[in-house]
């Protein structure tokens, strides 16, 4: 625990997922996915994917090993980023609700999920995640972290954390028990370098998401939203975030019929990834 631990504070990106305390677990234990595991923990994520690969393709693979290794593929795939990252939210949307999987798989499934599916803009999938996670996993790290990341998401959403007040009064009586560090590592981070040109979009997508949003529903078809991918580009690139998004709006159809990138949700909608850093390479500055 101690070691990983160490490599959870070395290496960006592994801290925010639950793998640094999970690799030593019951869950992923077991000699198929030990060299997979071991990748992992020192970051080497194309290897560890890779190798989980292998195992979930493996003749002597047991089901159960094949939902652990298709988890901790998908993981490997999100802290890599990039073209895997739609296709790794997609197989961790399949595997959480699957009742044939261990209830932990399905509930570190879940948890990276909801995390993913939040960072892309989501909510009620991910809160569903989240929620499914916190109120089933019988491990006290994973909960811990499910309530804290739930609790912050909640904090965050006042229309939904009124339609959930009884999960909203329980984050409230368990939140006195959760470690520090796990306060700090769900938190939500402020990204670095916001600059005063991109509080006019910051404030359009707050208004958005507070007196619209709840209202008309979801109608996004794209992944990440439109409200959050103008959040991103306003972050990244100040005022060019107002053209960026009208692209994106005229893309929009374009995107949706040719279907290229298919992300099932849980609830069974389809939604198409179509990422800022699809269409801002060119650009200096990242979101």
């Amino acid at each position: 625990m101690s070691v990983l631990r160490t490599v959870a504070q070395q290496i960006p990106g592994l801290a925010p997922g639950i793998f640094f305390f999970a690799l030593t677990s019951a869950v992923l234990g077991g000699a198929p996915l030990d060299l997979a595991a071991e990748l992992f923990g020192e970051g080497q994520w194309a290897a560890a994917r890779t190798e989980s690969r292998r195992v979930a393709a493996a003749a002597e693979s047991s089901g159960a090993e094949v939902q652990r290794a298709r988890l901790l593929a998908a993981v490997c795939a999100l802290r890599m980023g990039g073209a895997g990252r739609a296709e790794a939210q997609a197989d961790l949307a399949a595997l959480w609700p699957d009742p044939s999987a261990e209830l932990e798989t399905r509930c570190l499934a879940a948890y990276e999920f909801g995390l993913a599916d939040r960072a892309a803009g989501g909510r009620t999938n991910a809160l569903a995640a989240l929620k499914f996670a916190y109120l089933q996993t019988r491990a006290p790290p994973l909960f811990w972290r499910a309530g804290c990341s739930l609790y912050f998401l909640l904090k965050a959403e006042k229309q939904i954390r009124r339609q959930e007040a009884a999960t909203w009064q329980s984050l409230q009586s368990s939140r006195d028990a959760w470690p520090l560090e796990v306060w700090r590592e769900c938190r939500p981070r402020k990204p670095p370098g916001t600059s005063l040109a991109s509080l006019p979009g910051r404030w359009v997508v707050q208004f958005y998401r507070a007196q619209i949003g709840p209202a008309i529903g979801s109608r996004c078809d794209l992944l990440p939203s439109c409200s959050e991918y103008f959040l991103q580009a306003s972050r990244a690139h100040g005022l060019l975030g107002v053209p960026i998004m009208a692209d994106r709006f005229v893309r929009e159809p374009s995107v949706v019929s040719a279907a290229e990138k298919p992300v099932a949700m849980p609830d069974g909608h389809i939604r198409y990834a179509d990422p800022l850093s699809d269409h801002d390479f060119w650009m200096k500055g990242k979101p």
